[in-house]
């Protein structure tokens, strides 16, 4: 006979294989830390409850909920239970999740704690939809393009060519030159 902790492991497998598209969606932006360095799992088992995305150091869920979730006296009953216990919950619509990801993503990253990472360390993905200005966490100075060495065997390309300005960097690249 399985036991109730082998029964609860295989619904939560079932849960991951059967994702819905928005679940699938927000779980490639949150898995591998990479929303501001925070870990993320999904079908986490929380009590008697099953979350379908658990932040454990920052004690955030994240659900997302079709329309059969829409004033469910289950949810706010669950709810309930959780925020007791010290998490905070938020829910998102799927169809939210799939129009607005990164609003979505913004509004969690708003809910979580300081970025556990040092200034600087994968600053790419810190601030997730907004443009930072040039201070605080996240904020990248925009760098400059490099200049590419010339090439051989073409002639230099001029600052004050109009042309050059106008092509792309292979224009005018085809065909022998030497």
């Amino acid at each position: 006979m399985r036991s109730a902790d082998d029964e609860r492991s295989g619904f939560r497998k079932r849960l991951r294989h059967d994702q819905t598209e928005a679940e699938r969606r927000l779980w490639l932006r949150l898995r591998d830390r990479r929303l501001a360095g925070f870990k993320f799992v999904r079908q986490e088992s929380v009590g008697p409850y099953v979350a379908d995305f658990c932040c454990r150091e920052a004690k955030l869920i994240v659900e997302l909920d079709g329309s059969q979730h829409a004033e469910s006296a289950y949810d706010a009953i669950r709810d309930a239970w959780l925020t007791q216990r010290g998490y905070r919950v938020l829910r998102f619509w799927n169809a939210k999740a799939m129009t607005n990801t990164i609003g979505v993503l913004d509004t969690i990253l708003a809910a979580l704690p300081p970025s556990p990472r040092t200034r600087g360390e994968g600053r790419g993905d810190l601030v997730v939809g907004a443009t930072s200005g040039s201070e605080g966490e996240g904020a990248c100075q925009p760098e400059p393009h490099p200049v590419p060495p010339p090439h051989p065997r073409l002639p230099p390309r001029f600052g004050d060519d109009e042309v050059a300005e106008a092509l792309s960097p292979r224009a005018g690249r085809g065909g022998d030159t030497g």
